[in-house]
C-alpha cells in the first residue's frame, strides 16, 4: 500500500480497547462515588448548604482526577506482570517482534528544531545519536535537520559554526542540514511546517527531535522498522526517559520518570492502545499522511482561542486518527531520553506555556468534528492537569468560608425552607480520617506499586538504583519533597490558568537547562505565595485550632517555597547527594545506553578561542569564518542589494557597533556585502577602528 492510499477502516483492536477502557472507568466511578459518599458523610451538613454544594462540586472532579491516575498504574502493574515485563500484546512491538530484524529501512529524515538554546549541549545530544547511528551501520538511511529559529546573531552563528564543525569531524556533509528561518511565523509548528514544504517529499518518515533530546541508533532504527511493519501507524511514540540531571530538582525528576513512569506509560499505552497522543518528540511519523492531515490553521476564534495552536502535538495526534491512521506509544523501546529542567522555577516557566495551550484544546474538544473520543479524553485530561490547580484552590476557600461560618456562630438550622424541622449539623470526624486516609491511599498506591514491582519482580533493572538501602531513602526523600511541591505548583498554575483565561500573552524563547535559581530571583516570584500562606493560616488559627492544624502542610510548603526551590536547583547538592548514591538511576549507571556514554564522553573543543571577539566579529574578521559566510548568503540585486550596500557602507564607516547586533548582522545576507566588509577591514589602517581590530585579533591567535 502507497501512502497516498488511505489506510483501512476497520479497527481491529477496538473491542480490546472498549473494553479495557470501559473497566477502567467504572472503577474510576465506583471509587468516586464512595468518595463523594464519604464528603457527604463529613459535611456537617451533608452538602445540603450552598456552599457544601459548592465544596461537593469541586471536590468531585478533583478525587476523579485522582483515582483516574491511581488506576492507570494499577492497569500497568497488571499488565507488566501478566506480561512478565515483556510488553502488551497488542502492541507493535510484541505483534511484529519476529518481522523486525528482517525488514528493511527506508529513508528517514531527523528534524530538530531550535531556539535560543545552549548550542553545546544541543549538538553534543546531535552528535551522540548520530554516532549512535552511525554504530548501527544503517547511518546512509538517515538525514538530519537542524531547523533554527534563533533571531540572536550571537546565537545562530555559533549554530552554523557548531553544525559545520559537525559535519567537518563526522564527514557528513549532505547528510547534516542547517536550516535558520529569518521570520519565525507560528513558532515550532512553522518551523517544522517549513522543513516540510522544503524537504517532506524526499522521505517516507521524519523523526522529531526536541532540543533536548537524545535517542540511540536502535531505537530509530526500531522505530523505521516498526512503521514499515504497520501500514497503518502515522505516528510511533516512544516514552522518553531523564538523564544527564545534575541539580538536586533534576535528578528528583529523574528518578520519578524512571521509578515510577513504567508503570504509569503501560498503563496509558494499555488504554490508549492505536489512538494514543504524541507528545511532540522523539516520536516518528508518516510524512506524507501529517503533510495531508495535520496542517494547523490558526484559530478564529476569541481570547486564548484565537491565533497559533500553542499545544499543536496533541492536536496532530487527533488530526492523523481522524484521517484514518494509528497513533501508537511503544513503552518497550529503549534508548529514547530528554533532560528536566534544573529548577522548580524553570519547570514552571514551561508550565506556563503548556497551561494556555492545554486550555485552547477546548476548542477541539467540543467543536472540532471527527476525533475520536480517546482523543477527546486527552484533550479533557490535558486541560484539567491545569485546572485541578485553581479547582483544588476553590476547594480550600469553600472549605475556609464553611468552617468560618461555624466560628462566627452563623448556624442555619434551617438549610432547606421546606422542611419544617430543624437540621442539625452533625460532625464525623471519623469519617474525615477515613476519606483522607483513603484519598492518601489512592495517591501513594502507585508509587508504593512502583517501589514493590521494581523490588520483587524487575531485578535486572532495579540494579541500576543502586542499594536497596539507598532505594528506599530515595523513595521516601522524593514523596516528602513531591508533598512539599505540591502546593508551590497549586498556586502557580492557578495563576497561570487566570492569565491564559485572561489571554496574556506567553513568550516563546529558549528554556534553561544549565542555571541555579538566586535568592533574589526566588524571594520575588515566591512572596505572593508566602503573603498568602501566612494569612490563610492566620484566619485558620483565629477561626479554629484544629483547622489550623489541616492547613499546616499546605502554608509551610508556600512559606518554604523560596528556600526550597534555591536549595533544590544547587547542582553542587545534585553531585553531592549522587555521589551519596540518593537517586540514583540507570543512565548514571550506563547500563545498556551506549548513546549516553558517548553524549557524556565526548570531547568538545570550543569553536572559537575563549578570548576571541564575539560571534558577528569573528564571522566578519576571520578569513575562512568570512569565505564560509559568504558562500552560504545568496547574492543580491534590486532594492535588497541596496539596501545591504547602504549597511555595508554604514558599517564600514562606524563599525559593527553602531548598530544592535541584529541589524548589523543583516549584512551576512548578501554574499558580494560580506567578502567586501571583509576585505575593507584588512586593508584598514592601523588607527581605524577595523584596522585595531584585525591588529588585536592576529595578537591573540594564530590564523592559518
Amino acid at each position: 500500500m502507497t501512502d497516498s492510499a488511505m489506510p483501512s477502516t476497520k479497527d481491529a483492536f477496538r473491542g480490546i480497547a472498549l473494553l479495557r477502557r470501559w473497566i477502567f472507568t467504572a472503577f474510576v466511578l465506583l471509587q468516586t462515588a464512595l468518595g463523594i459518599w464519604g464528603m457527604i458523610l463529613v459535611l456537617p451538613y451533608h452538602g445540603s448548604t450552598a456552599i457544601e454544594k459548592t465544596i461537593l462540586i469541586t471536590f468531585i472532579p478533583l478525587y476523579a482526577f485522582v483515582a483516574a491516575g491511581s488506576w492507570m498504574a494499577l492497569f500497568g502493574f497488571y499488565l507488566r506482570r501478566r506480561y512478565k515485563n515483556r510488553g502488551d500484546a497488542h502492541s507493535l512491538m510484541s505483534r511484529f517482534a519476529d518481522r523486525l530484524p528482517t525488514t528493511k529501512l527506508v529513508k528517514t529524515a531527523v528534524a530538530l528544531p531550535i531556539y535560543h538554546e545552549d548550542v553545546e549541549r544541543v549538538f553534543r545530544g546531535l552528535r551522540a545519536s548520530i554516532q549512535s547511528v552511525l554504530a548501527t551501520g544503517q547511518g546512509e538511511m538517515f538525514e538530519f535537520f537542524i531547523l533554527s529559529d534563533s533571531r540572536d546573531p550571537e546565537i545562530w552563528l555559533e549554530e552554523r559554526a557548531a553544525w559545520l564543525a559537525l559535519c567537518n569531524d563526522l564527514d557528513l556533509h549532505g547528510r547534516v542540514h542547517y536550516r535558520r528561518r529569518r521570520v519565525n511565523l507560528k513558532a515550532k509548528t512553522g518551523n517544522v511546517s517549513d522543513f516540510l514544504r522544503r524537504w517532506g517529499r524526499n522521505f517516507k518518515y521524519f523523526i522529531v527531535f526536541d532540543a533536548d533530546s537524545v535517542m540511540s541508533g536502535e531505537a530509530l532504527v526500531t522505530l523505521v522498522r516498526l512503521m514499515e511493519c504497520e501500514p497503518k501507524a502515522g505516528m510511533i511514540q516512544t516514552v522518553p526517559r531523564l538523564f544527564n540531571a545534575r541539580s538536586a530538582f533534576a535528578r528528583m525528576q529523574q528518578f520519578v520518570t524512571h521509578l515510577y513512569g513504567p508503570l504509569f506509560s503501560e498503563g496509558l499505552a494499555a488504554l490508549q492502545l492505536n489512538e494514543a497522543v504524541f507528545w511532540g518528540h522523539n516520536a516518528i511519523i508518516r510524512t506524507e499522511a501529517f503533510m495531508a492531515h495535520c496542517g494547523l490553521k490558526s484559530m478564529r476564534g476569541f481570547g486564548l482561542w484565537r491565533g497559533t495552536v500553542l499545544s499543536h502535538d496533541f492536536v496532530e495526534a487527533a488530526f492523523i486518527r481522524r484521517a484514518g491512521y494509528e497513533v501508537w506509544l511503544e513503552t518497550a523501546i529503549e534508548g529514547s531520553f530528554e533532560e528536566s529542567p534544573p529548577s522548580l522555577d524553570d519547570e514552571l516557566i514551561r508550565d506556563k506555556r503548556w497551561s494556555k495551550g492545554n486550555l485552547q484544546h477546548l476548542r477541539f474538544f467540543g467543536y472540532e468534528r471527527g476525533i475520536a473520543t480517546a482523543h477527546r479524553m486527552a484533550f479533557m485530561n490535558g486541560i484539567f492537569a491545569y485546572m485541578a490547580s485553581p479547582v483544588w484552590f476553590l476547594f480550600l476557600l469553600f472549605s475556609t468560608i464553611e468552617v468560618a461560618q461555624f466560628a462566627a456562630g452563623d448556624i442555619n438550622y434551617f438549610p432547606d425552607t421546606r422542611s419544617l424541622y430543624p437540621n442539625w449539623p452533625q460532625w464525623h470526624p471519623q469519617w474525615a480520617i477515613i476519606l483522607v486516609t483513603s484519598t492518601l491511599v489512592t495517591l501513594f498506591l502507585p508509587k508504593v506499586l512502583a517501589l514493590f514491582d521494581l523490588l520483587v519482580f524487575d531485578t535486572g533493572r532495579r540494579q541500576g538504583f543502586g542499594s536497596t538501602a539507598k532505594l528506599l531513602q530515595g523513595f521516601f526523600l522524593e514523596n516528602l519533597f513531591s508533598i512539599l511541591l505540591a502546593p508551590i505548583r497549586m498556586l502557580a498554575h492557578s495563576a497561570y490558568v487566570v492569565q491564559a483565561i485572561l489571554n496574556v500573552t506567553v513568550r516563546w524563547a529558549g528554556q534553561n537547562r544549565s542555571s541555579e535559581i538566586g535568592w533574589l530571583q526566588a524571594l520575588i516570584r515566591h512572596a505572593p505565595g508566602m503573603i498568602l500562606a501566612i494569612t490563610w493560616s492566620g484566619i485558620a488559627l483565629y477561626l479554629d485550632a484544629n483547622f489550623f492544624y489541616w492547613t499546616i502542610p499546605i502554608s509551610l510548603s508556600l512559606l518554604l517555597a523560596a528556600p526550597i526551590t534555591v536549595w533544590l536547583s544547587r547542582f553542587s547538592l545534585g553531585d553531592h547527594w549522587r555521589t551519596q548514591g540518593i537517586w540514583r538511576t540507570p543512565p548514571e549507571q550506563n547500563l545498556g545506553d551506549q548513546v549516553l556514554v558517548d553524549f557524556a564522553e565526548l570531547d568538545m573543543p570550543p569553536l572559537k578561542p575563549q578570548n576571541a571577539p564575539n560571534w558577528l566579529n569573528w564571522t566578519i574578521l576571520h578569513p575562512n569564518q568570512a569565505r564560509i559566510a559568504a558562500a552560504l548568503a545568496p547574492h543580491r540585486s534590486g532594492a535588497a542589494k541596496q539596501a545591504s550596500t547602504e549597511l555595508k557602507e554604514k558599517l564600514m564607516v562606524e563599525g559593527l557597533h553602531a548598530l544592535p547586533s541584529r541589524k548589523a548582522a543583516r549584512i551576512l545576507d548578501d554574499a558580494d556585502a560580506v567578502m567586501q566588509l571583509h576585505q575593507h577591514a584588512w586593508m584598514a589602517p592601523p588607527d581605524d577602528p577595523w584596522g585595531r581590530q584585525v591588529d588585536h585579533l592576529t595578537r591573540l591567535i594564530c590564523i592559518k
